[in-house]
């Protein structure tokens, strides 16, 4: 008997909180609250855009680096690019010390640090990998003709070392794509400049 009146009470109650809930209208959330929502909110969102694209934020060596791990090195190297291409990276807001300034070739470079060939095959993220503090950035190796390179698997990780053992051969878009890249970038320093 007291089974059947506990089942009997807690589905009346059930009842009672379906009508409730979609019975009767709901009271329209404040405008006050409303603001302050949207303004915590905007808050958050633009200092979290500020720390996480921040090039010496933690976020990157105990978050982004220890999942990128978790990929292939071929996969984690493509969605790297991918995110450099498409402004999802961090960057170093910070001017270089004028003591790091070296003369390369008769061009002022703001620091001596340079990426070397291989990581921007095709050209596609140089303003990107600048913004990360570079003082140059090399791209290629380009080959007069697209080619697609060695087979999968090519790129490999050596985590007893620390290294890579890059077997890619080459693999890039031609020089007309890039040199067309590379030119779209000039022109779109000119007009920057202008």
């Amino acid at each position: 008997m007291f089974r059947i009146a506990a089942r009997s009470g807690a589905s009346h109650a059930r009842r009672a909180l379906g009508r409730r809930a979609f019975g009767s209208k709901a009271q329209p959330p404040s405008t006050a609250r409303n603001i302050v929502w949207a303004a915590g909110t905007l808050t958050l969102g633009g200092l979290g855009y500020l720390y996480v694209t921040d090039a010496s934020a933690g976020v990157h060596k105990y978050v982004t680096t220890p999942l990128m791990r978790l990929l292939d090195a071929e996969t984690a190297h493509d969605l790297a690019v991918f995110s450099l291409k498409h402004g999802l990276h961090p960057v170093d807001r910070k001017n270089d010390d004028a003591l790091l300034e070296v003369t390369l070739w008769g061009k002022r470079v703001s620091n001596p640090i340079g990426l070397a060939a291989g990581f921007d095959k095709n050209a596609e993220a140089v303003d990107a990998l600048f913004d990360l503090g570079f003082g140059s950035v090399e791209v290629g190796s380009v080959t007069p003709s697209a080619q697609a390179g060695n087979p999968k698997p090519r790129l490999f990780r050596v985590d007893e070392t620390g290294t890579t053992i890059n077997r890619m051969g080459l693999n890039n878009d031609g020089v007309d794509v890039c040199g067309d890249r590379l030119r779209s970038r000039f022109w779109r320093l000119v007009a920057a400049q202008s």
